[in-house]
């Protein structure tokens, strides 16, 4: 290496290689944008009393980022270098599965049983391809990548719990010594997650490894315990002085002779005679034998005991064989429908071991947002990342049920990475820009208009700009120049729409005789992969129309219309999903009834207007 560092450190002479390693991470830092501010008291909105209160007065605040992980990572190390105590991450496996999502639908009865998966977004079907689809050393490259940022990010008392597939552990293990240092090493945790799998040629698989590294020898370390055993405490806490109260004695000794109060005899009592000094202070012998905490032998010349009694007792430090913490089942409570959910007990115990209230948890894989709802109950400070829109509301909601959760904002990229992207892509030339979207999108460029940039068939085709969301205005603007222009339909494509304007345009639109479709541009035209792909899918605006009416003390919601996100370039609603939209019908439809604080109930009213229902996408 001539003394040069490879990634965070330098690296020893062993170090995992694979097809295609690349030591470049990417540094892609740009600014966080602030989507919403959830949970902060409307009247602080916008004042110099939202950085105030909840976030202990120093402006931190929680954070909830959509986008891929690795230019997050590189966006957060300016402000957050050396300040994470914590970070737990359960990159997915070599299994669709990661991205399979199941959702619940109807309130009880035969409704329940009405459990649809939804199906995985163009840009998480490329997360799966990125990470698996040249085998391991795709999923390598990937880890090595975040863990070098990781690493960054992590103060000196940090550590990383990476969770793993056995399949993949011996090489991850061997990629952490490289970016950690083995020195660093702290644990192998075996997480007997399954019962007993049944296998005609091999062991069956009922674990998962989560690995522990260190970022330095001075972590943090809180160590965690498990109940006693039975048969554990029946050996040893058999003792009973007829209060009930189960005690063990034990060596009130401790190996090694000492000089000083430590060595000295106790009631003819010389430790010293055995090489071992006192355990306890010498001033507190006196004081523990009238409390009758001193076990005395009852035969010849035993030397005195101290009784440790089982209800004082924290239990059996926890080693790294976990077998007390189950997997997810069907019933559980907190099951949201992740198929590699993880429970809330595995977060707890890693919380809780290696950081303290208020520290830093970081978790890059939100997947159900079990990192950022165990570390909100423990009251330690978190940043939740993940591509999945799906998982990003998924993890929102379920934070909104903690009660007490703390003001937390939902940020993404957003229109700064579009610009770089932009800039990289087609330059500071801004038709070349407009007829990549257009070409992108199977329409053709076509130009000598103002506000019509291409067509595709009998349709004209607007494109919005990249850093400003799509206006009324400028709709309105494409409508009357594709009219003009003899088209009688106009598809408006954006990254983003000003809000509420949807009924509002359509109205316009029809009212000139033209026919209207809002598509929003996917944030996966910026890969170039998916683009030589053609899978870049682009999803009409969706909008719901609900009625309110005020019932004594409750707010009655009536679900008007719902219209669907239809899409174009491959992903159209086809059959699986209409058969779904068919199994839906009607179980929407209904009354909501908003009562109290805000809790929600649906009472059924099939005689009411079928609303259209569509599976969610999370692109």
């Amino acid at each position: 290496m001539d003394g040069e560092e490879r990634g965070p450190r330098a690296m020893g002479a062993i170090r995992l290689e694979w097809d295609g390693k690349s030591a470049e991470v990417p540094r892609l830092r740009l600014p966080l944008q602030t989507v919403e501010t959830v949970n902060s008291p409307r009247a602080d909105r916008g004042t110099l009393f939202e950085s105030s209160g909840d976030d202990g007065g120093d402006g931190w605040r929680n954070r909830l980022i959509w986008g891929d992980n690795l230019h997050v990572l590189a966006s957060l190390a300016d402000e957050l270098a050396g300040q994470v105590d914590l970070v737990y991450i359960d990159p997915p496996f070599d299994s669709r599965q990661d991205y399979k999502v199941r959702i619940a639908v109807g309130d009880g009865g035969a409704a329940a049983d009405q459990d649809l998966a939804k199906l995985s977004s163009v840009i998480e079907e490329k997360a799966y391809r990125d990470t698996w689809g040249k085998g391991v050393d795709s999923y390598l490259q990937m880890l090595y990548q975040r863990l070098v940022l990781i690493r960054e990010l992590l103060s000196d008392r940090g550590s990383l719990f990476l969770h793993l597939a056995p399949n993949v552990s011996h090489l991850a293990r061997v990629l952490l010594d490289e970016i950690f240092g083995a020195d660093n090493f702290r644990a192998e945790i075996i997480w007997k997650r399954t019962t007993s799998h049944t296998s005609t040629q091999d062991f069956g698989p009922v674990h998962d490894v989560i690995a522990c590294y260190s970022k330095s020898d001075s972590h943090l370390w809180h160590p965690q315990f498990e109940p006693y055993e039975q048969d554990f405490v029946d050996q040893y806490y058999r003792y009973d002085d007829g209060d009930g109260r189960k005690y063990w004695p034990g060596d009130i000794t401790a190996p090694g002779v000492r000089r000083g109060d430590s060595g000295k005899a106790w009631r003819e009592f010389d430790p010293t005679s055995k090489g071992r000094h006192w355990g306890v202070p010498y001033a507190d012998l006196d004081t523990l034998d009238a409390e009758k905490r001193i076990y005395w032998p009852k035969r010849g010349s035993g030397f005195p005991m101290l009784k440790r009694y089982l209800d004082e007792m924290k239990g059996m430090p926890v080693g790294d064989v976990w077998t007390d913490i189950k997997r997810m089942n069907q019933m559980a409570q907190e099951r949201l429908g992740y198929d590699t959910q993880k429970p809330e007990a595995l977060l707890e115990r890693i919380i809780k071991s290696s950081s303290d209230e208020g520290s830093v948890v970081l978790d890059c894989f939100a997947g159900s947002g079990t990192t950022p709802a165990v570390a909100e109950k423990l009251k330690r400070r978190w940043i939740a990342v993940d591509i999945g829109r799906f998982a990003v509301h998924t993890t929102r909601k379920r934070l909104l049920d903690i009660p007490g959760c703390a003001p937390f904002t939902v940020a993404n990229l957003g229109r700064y990475e579009r610009q770089v992207w932009q800039q990289a892509t087609t330059g500071d030339v801004v038709r070349a820009y407009l007829d990549f979207v257009v070409q992108l999108y199977g329409a053709v460029p076509v130009e000598g208009f103002s506000h019509v940039h291409g067509n595709v068939g009998s349709r004209a085709v607007h494109v919005g700009a990249v850093d400003a969301p799509v206006s009324m205005e400028e709709i309105t603007d494409a409508v009357d120049d594709a009219r003009a222009a003899g088209y009688v339909a106009v598809d408006v494509l954006g990254w983003e729409f000003d809000m509420g304007l949807h009924e509002l345009v359509q109205d316009t639109a029809r009212d000139r005789g033209v026919d209207l479709r809002l598509r929003r541009i996917p944030r996966e035209v910026m890969d170039p992969r998916v683009v030589a792909s053609g899978e870049a899918v682009f999803h009409e605006l969706a909008y719901v129309k609900v009625d309110t009416a005020l019932r004594n003390s409750s707010v009655e919601v009536r679900l008007v219309d719902l219209r669907p996100t239809q899409s174009r370039v491959g992903a159209g609603v086809g059959p699986r999903q209409d058969h779904r939209l068919g199994r839906l019908r009607g179980l929407l439809g209904g009354r909501l009834h908003l009562r109290g604080r805000g809790r929600l109930r649906r009472q059924q009213r099939r005689h009411l207007p079928q609303p259209v229902a569509v599976l969610p996408h999370a692109s």
